[in-house]
């Protein structure tokens, strides 16, 4: 019986990182499922979700936390929800001036009208002309089909009337 387990890795970047990682993967007979991994100033970064055997897990953690990869590494195990909520989900790409606490600000304005952040991406660029530091996002958001794309659409608004930000927002 297969297990699912999620597990983040940490370490210094280097070529054929993620080669080693996969090969330890097979050798205990396991499935990569998804992932998000980024270079991060020189450093790799990553969450994935792979499936093992139940009995080759904690054989897995321990020949990765012992191996020569250098990654500081946590597990979880999971299973799947049987029943998920029924969402829609919409992404969303956003930019406007850098200021400080704009994500804490997105955040807490996606939390207070129920909507899940499902995926983040962020950056900071500097503008071309004016040589300000612009905030760019790339978010998919998980919404309770209960808020209609237009009560989502006017909240996006005043979020981007209070952050001054442009919202483009696609269903997906």
């Amino acid at each position: 019986m297969k297990q699912s387990i999620v597990m983040t890795v940490l370490g210094n970047d280097s070529p054929g990182l993620i080669k080693s990682l996969s090969e330890l993967i097979v050798e205990h007979q396991g499935e990569w499922i998804e992932s998000n991994m980024a270079h991060l100033v020189g450093k790799f970064a990553g969450i994935l979700r792979i499936n093992l055997p139940a009995n080759k897990i904690d054989e897995f953690c321990e020949a990765l936390s012992k191996s020569t990869l250098g990654l500081q590494v946590s597990f979880e195990r999971v299973s799947l929800r049987e029943s998920p909520a029924k969402t829609n989900t919409y992404k969303l790409e956003l930019i406007g001036q850098d200021q400080v606490g704009i994500v804490n600000k997105l955040s807490s304005a996606f939390a207070h009208i129920q909507v899940n952040v499902e995926q983040l991406n962020t950056e900071v660029l500097d503008a071309s002309m004016s040589g300000e530091h612009l905030f760019k996002a790339n978010v998919l958001l998980s919404v309770p089909v209960k808020i209609s794309e237009d009560e989502l659409q006017e909240k996006l608004d005043q979020i981007a009337d209070q952050l001054v930000l442009d919202i483009e927002i696609e269903r997906v």
